[in-house]
């Protein structure tokens, strides 16, 4: 019994220190509605963000191939690729050729945008990388920086599912 009250104590310490690094981390980021996002990735597919968020959440990875932390992180969001909507944007990471080298390699399947200068990124104003953007019904519901769980990525996934699916009762 003892030790199942440790562990509480851990994991609520631990969800507590989660959240304060994601906010100061996330500090500069946009929050709320988001404009008209329509994005073409590497094999050309049109995505309007805005539009596939009121369908289901939508989650934006913003990453790098020079990133260390992106490749600890880039298998999860290949993971939730399966079964959700993901659109990544490559950030300077090299003409489309490259980006797609780098996703064959790993044999990532996510849908990607190469936003070779930045641009896209200086917009959504990304400090750092990785960042991942959830949006649903148009709105910024959730971000993290950094290095994060596949477990934590999921839950907040599905907390958006579950929270967009309830407010359309």
């Amino acid at each position: 019994m003892k030790f199942l009250k440790q562990l509480t104590i851990y994991l609520a310490l631990f969800i507590a220190i989660s959240f304060a690094v994601d906010s100061w981390r996330s500090r500069g980021l946009p929050s709320g509605p988001i404009e008209t996002l329509s994005v073409v990735t590497i094999d050309e597919q049109q995505h309007d963000v805005l539009a596939r968020s009121h369908e289901q959440p939508v989650l934006l990875y913003f990453w790098a191939t020079w990133c260390p932390v992106c490749d600890w992180v880039s298998p999860s969001i290949n993971w939730l690729a399966d079964e959700h909507e993901v659109i990544s944007i490559a950030i300077r990471s090299g003409n489309d050729a490259r980006v797609k080298s780098y996703l064959q390699h790993h044999d990532y399947q996510f849908s990607t945008v190469n936003d070779n200068t930045g641009e896209l990124a200086r917009r959504w104003q990304i400090n750092a990388t990785p960042t991942v953007v959830i949006v649903a019904d148009g709105e910024i519901v959730s971000y993290t920086s950094g290095a994060s769980t596949p477990v934590g990525l999921w839950l907040r996934l599905t907390w958006a599912q579950f929270m967009q699916k309830l407010e359309k009762l």
